[in-house]
């Protein structure tokens, strides 16, 4: 039940944080992977807890007196499994796509272009109005940088761990990256 109720939950959060971005292609598609996964899942649990999906306890478990343990089936497992999969690969993409939003807004279509790129891949922007927004947001980064606004200042520190022995795997190295 505490599983049916988080899933529930997380299609509830992801598809009402989703809302600015559901014109991006790739996040609508998302969202539908995400849909059917959870409902597949939801419906393993109902049907095991419906079936009574029982298997006796081992003996060290549970004694005669009480209840056997209820079990759910292992395509059951896998399905939820599945669920929590599309839940973490939409939580990267919807940060992603509300991100480059900001940067580039009511272009979704440079946005779903952005996103299906790899790293390292050239991109031609074959659009005038896309490589236009692309470029006015390259400016206006650009020009902000020598005096940011308060909402442009870095919250977190961040740091790069590495190891500076081979000969000795767990010393690691931390250095601060400088304040942006």
């Amino acid at each position: 039940q505490v599983l049916a109720v988080k899933l529930a939950n997380a299609k509830f959060v992801l598809e009402s944080a989703a809302k600015p971005a559901r014109q991006v292609c790739s996040v609508f598609q998302g969202l539908l992977k995400l849909k059917t996964a959870i409902d597949t899942a939801l419906e393993g649990l109902a049907k095991d807890a419906a079936d009574g999906f029982f298997q006796s306890a081992p003996m060290n478990f549970a004694d005669e007196k009480s209840n056997p343990l209820v079990y759910v089936s292992t395509s059951t497992i896998a399905k939820c499994e599945e669920a929590c999969n599309v839940i973490g690969e939409l939580e990267i993409l919807l940060c992603r796509a509300l991100s480059l939003l900001q940067k580039f807004p009511d272009e979704t279509d440079l946005v779903d272009h952005l996103l299906h790129c790899k790293d390292g891949q050239f991109l031609v922007l074959e659009q005038q109005r896309q490589r236009s927004a692309f470029l006015d947001a390259t400016r206006d980064t650009t020009f902000s940088i020598s005096s940011p606004a308060p909402e442009v200042v870095p919250v977190i520190r961040e740091y790069v761990l590495r190891n500076v022995d081979s000969s000795n795997p767990c010393q690691l190295c931390a250095c601060l990256v400088p304040d942006l």
